[in-house]
């Protein structure tokens, strides 16, 4: 009820602020007083950030010029964000660097997250992905100096890691939409801006050079790595002509540790064993894998400003980053067969409290060696000409092309060397909601003795990706000096966007097809097998899992597979032999043209844009209404791969060996278009209190993925199942309501409080439903546009400076927000997935807080980042719902500055090496846990 009462309320608010502020502009159209309402500059140029244009009056008051980069330190940050907020006519929030190639923190997403409503997926000890206001990294636009920027991932969701810091000058999150801003973000829009070389006048210098510890362990363990960047600039004396390079390079050795059981086999029937037994669920397997990566980030960034006349501006801009994982997964993992299950205890809810497998050898222990490199590259390079056509007119034109892949998929692998438990019964136990499960009573994992080759294939793990992005805006911005009317904007955008993905792979029948099911015995001393010490999985967070198994090398293992000692003792060892001998005597991967898809869309948008300025009850009001329409057409191609047959390998019965007919193109098409309002009112109650409120409508466009006209198969045999695309899915949209009062205590020190709905409709589904294939069950999902929900958040935020209190207190200061998101699709897990019901991942509160001391050469701070438990997906493994727990970090970063272009700093990443916990439906289904422990860097930099 306290809900509805709320949503009514704040739509209520909305349309008498809108409906008010209307009025009062045509009542005072012709009667403002010229100094009561302060004319509005020429608009800028399309894709350079709001803060970088030089500031003018604004709601009565003059706004302090902050484009250099003279001040700096950690209260310069604040101070340039602060501004940045209270300027806008919208809800924007916005980190800022420090100084010239210094960002407040290492990573991009790092420094985003302490934004109000900003959340982060973490991966590899980093952040990569973020979350606003509870709506996940897919309806999260990301622009690159306003510009939409290509990602190697598979869906829409932007990699932030990929982004080098040290060459971002601001990223500004915009929660509340405008008609000139591309669309494609419910959550909100983020435009990551680089450096200009004209905001920084003459000549500018700065580098760093640092090493990075990076350890798994409670103590600092390994070795040093370096972390070293640079930026030079130079502008000529009259202002007309600057160039800026900046360059970084950063490699850290990387190690971390994750259990998982791959997801819960669901509505299993052991009624033979306990007649109320008819609907238990089995975790698919329990493996440990410990990770040894090496991960290299390097990017480089230029900028050219030129104003070859008085009333022309060109500015050429380009980035490109390329960030490389090195990876090795050392792995030991005890693979679930359902008919193997001899004895068995189960809760109410159907989950195994603990089970006996039986002693014919149906369990092995498998040593897994797997790697999944990647070699991300992301680059963008724009050109904006604008042109004064007088004092209040300006015309500019921007184009860009942005390019991303990753092309590492064929020097993946995942190979498999079991050994069968024959004669012993394993026994599993659950261990309940804060331990991973447990197996015991296994033979030893160090013995090299009875080894046997299993699966699977080179490459396979992830595919290769390419997005091209294509995109031109041509723009027109008309400002006025009398009346409420300030300015008019009308712009025109075209868009074409293309990302093909296809997987490399050992062809199926060479491999698993063959050797899948423990069938060729494989000497030690053949593969090097040896034994490797992992220690404690987790901080032990599986009772009694091995600290150590065995090891081999994998180019060894592949020469002796490819030899007559081994296929010699398959079923048809010369089918094998030719089959090898055509695909070039090894298992060298090929692309899977089965894998192949390609989505290309191609967008057309328009939109107008009005301000209006004046004053309300002798009060300044800035009122930004616009419309933007979109249109979208989507082709998709892939190629049709009929199922001729389906056989169970008779030598592991937990797999299907497919048969597959001869590949014929196809491609599928898709259209829509959409009308987008939006209004944002901004009321300056006095000279230091801002009430805003903003209506809108927007779209994030269908996940590429769900998009494709490709056709994807999985084997197993109890979980055998068929996932398809739909071209013909519409975008998620959402109608938008928010209120906000800030007070702005001094330059570094505000409160804030806010209140959002959105009402957000054509939520795609996964749907499945049952289908047989050749005589075999199959669960067939579909992504269909199917439910609605309703999303309600609150979010809170204070910056304070003590300057108060006596030296030297008076450098302290404390940063907190918090946001609270609510959604009427929050069903609980245990109902997701089930009987059609729906829920919207993502949805969680969360929290940061902050300390800071800057007085004299000093400076640190401690920011702790705080998640609470959240739905990361409704069809996870298995196909159930998966939530990660609540999770915090606790970060630290402090400098000394020796002179005053030399400091020494220091920055420490999760200092108290907390750990990522998930489960699916119950907390006492465990899915996956993992830690990556801490990150130390020391250095020292220097500008001139």
């Amino acid at each position: 009820m306290q809900r509805h009462i709320l949503a009514g309320s704040i739509q209520q608010a909305l349309f008498v602020v809108t409906v008010f502020a209307c009025a009062a502009a045509y009542n005072n159209a012709y009667a403002q007083d010229a100094a009561a309402a302060p004319g509005a500059a020429p608009a800028a140029a399309q894709g350079t950030p709001p803060a970088d244009a030089a500031k003018e009056k604004k709601d009565g008051k003059e706004v302090v010029q902050l484009n250099g980069v003279s001040v700096t330190g950690q209260l310069a940050s604040i101070r340039r964000a602060q501004a940045i907020k209270q300027d806008a006519t919208g809800v924007v929030d916005a980190v800022s660097a420090e100084e010239a190639g210094k960002f407040p923190d290492p990573n991009v997403a790092d420094a985003l997250q302490r934004v109000p409503g900003v959340a982060v997926d973490r991966a590899g000890g980093e952040s990569s992905r973020i979350t606003v206001r509870g709506f996940g990294p897919d309806f999260v636009n990301v622009l690159l100096n306003g510009r939409t920027m290509a990602t190697d991932a598979t869906d829409r969701a932007f990699n932030f890691d990929i982004l080098p810091s040290q060459l971002i000058s601001t990223a500004e999150v915009r929660k509340t939409a405008s008609a000139d801003v591309a669309e494609g973000g419910i959550g909100g829009t983020v435009n990551i801006i680089t450096a200009r070389p004209l905001d920084m006048k003459g000549f500018h210098a700065s580098a760093s050079l640092a090493g990075v510890n990076d350890s798994l362990k409670a103590s600092p363990t390994g070795g040093i790595t370096p972390r070293a960047s640079m930026l030079l600039s130079n502008t000529n004396a009259d202002g007309t002509f600057g160039w800026l390079i900046a360059g970084m390079y950063d490699r850290r050795d990387h190690r971390e540790q994750s259990m998982n059981t791959s997801g819960w086999i669901t509505g299993l029937n052991y009624s033979q064993i306990n007649p109320a037994y008819t609907n238990i669920a089995l975790p698919q397997t329990l493996s440990g894998s410990d990770f040894v990566q090496t991960r290299t980030r390097r990017g480089i960034s230029g900028a050219i400003d030129w104003k070859p006349i008085e009333n022309l501006t060109i500015k050429l801009d380009t980035m490109i980053s390329n960030y490389k994982i090195d990876s090795k997964f050392h792995a030991f993992g005890s693979y679930m067969n359902t008919s193997d299950v001899q004895a068995l205890t189960a809760d109410g809810n159907g989950t195994a409290l603990s089970y006996t497998r039986g002693n014919t050898g149906v369990l092995a222990n498998d040593y897994i060696e797997e790697s999944n490199p990647r070699n991300a590259y992301n680059e963008q390079t724009g050109l904006n000409i604008a042109y004064q056509i007088n004092n209040s007119t300006v015309i500019d034109w921007d184009t860009a092309v942005s390019r991303a892949w990753n092309k590492a998929s064929a020097d993946g692998y995942f190979f498999v060397v079991g050994t069968r438990n024959t004669g012993v019964n394993p026994m599993w136990t659950n261990n309940g909601s804060s331990q991973m499960p447990s197996y015991s009573n296994l033979i030893s994992t160090t013995d090299t003795t009875n080894l046997r080759a299993h699966c699977c294939n080179l490459g396979g793990e992830s595919p290769n990706v390419s997005d091209r992005i294509l995109q031109s805006k041509l723009h027109l911005g008309k400002s006025f000096t009398q009346g409420v009317l300030a300015q008019l904007d009308f712009g025109v955008e075209g868009l074409k966007r293309t990302k093909t993905e296809v997987t490399w792979r050992t062809p199926n029948s060479l491999f698993c097809g063959e050797y899948c099911g423990y069938v060729a015995a494989i000497p030690g001393s053949a593969i090097n097998a040896r034994i490797y010490n992992a220690g404690k999985m987790v901080d032990g967070i599986s009772p009694g899992y091995p600290t150590q198994w065995l090891t081999y090398d994998v180019p060894k293992m592949l020469a002796y597979l490819a030899s007559p000692a081994a296929y010699n003792q398959l079923p048809n060892p010369a089918a094998f032999a030719a089959a090898l001998a055509a695909n070039g005597g090894g298992f060298t991967a090929r692309p899977d043209a089965s894998s192949y898809s390609q989505v290309e869309e191609r967008t057309k948008s328009a939109y107008a844009k009005a301000n209006f300025q004046g004053n309300l009850m002798a009060k300044p009001w800035t009122l930004e209404v616009g419309l933007r329409y979109s249109q979208t057409d989507t082709t998709s191609r892939a190629y049709a791969v009929p199922l001729t047959a389906i056989t169970i390998n008779p030598n592991d019965t937990s797999n299907s060996i497919p048969t597959y007919g001869s590949l014929a193109p196809i491609s599928a098409t898709g259209s829509y278009s959409n009308w987008l309002p939006s209004a944002n009112f901004k009321w300056s109650l006095r000279d230091d209190i801002i009430f805003r409120a903003a209506i809108s409508k927007t779209v994030t466009r269908p996940d590429l993925s769900n998009l494709s006209a490709a056709t994807s198969y999985n084997f197993r045999p109890a979980t055998q199942g068929v996932t398809e695309g739909n071209t013909e899915l519409k975008p998620y949209t959402s109608k938008n309501y928010d209120l906000g009062l800030e007070w702005y205590l001094s330059d570094t020190s505000y409160l804030a409080i806010g209140g959002f709905e959105k009402k957000v409709s054509n939520f795609t589904t996964l749907v499945t439903t049952k289908t047989t294939i050749l005589g075999f069950p199959f669960d067939l999902t579909r992504p269909i546009n199917l439910n609605s929900a309703t999303i309600k958040g609150l979010e809170a935020a204070a910056t304070y400076q003590f300057t108060w209190l006596p030296a030297p207190f008076d450098g302290l200061g404390a940063s907190a927000n918090y946001t609270h998101v609510s959604s009427s699709a929050s069903a609980k897990s245990n109902d997701v997935g089930s009987g059609g019901k729906f829920a919207v991942p993502g949805i969680g509160d969360s929290a940061n807080v902050s300390g800071y001391y800057e007085k004299g050469p000093f400076q640190i701070r401690l920011a702790y980042n705080w998640r609470d438990a959240y739905l990361e997906t409704i069809s996870g493994d298995e196909s159930q719902p998966t939530t990660v727990k609540a999770y915090g970090q606790l970060d630290m970063s402090a400098s000394y500055k020796l002179m005053d272009n030399v400091s020494l700093f220091f920055d420490a990443t999760n200092l108290t090496r907390e750990k990522i916990s998930k489960y699916q439906v119950y907390t006492n289904r465990p899915s996956y846990a993992e830690i990556n422990g801490r990150t130390l860097s020391a250095g020292v930099r220097a500008s001139w």
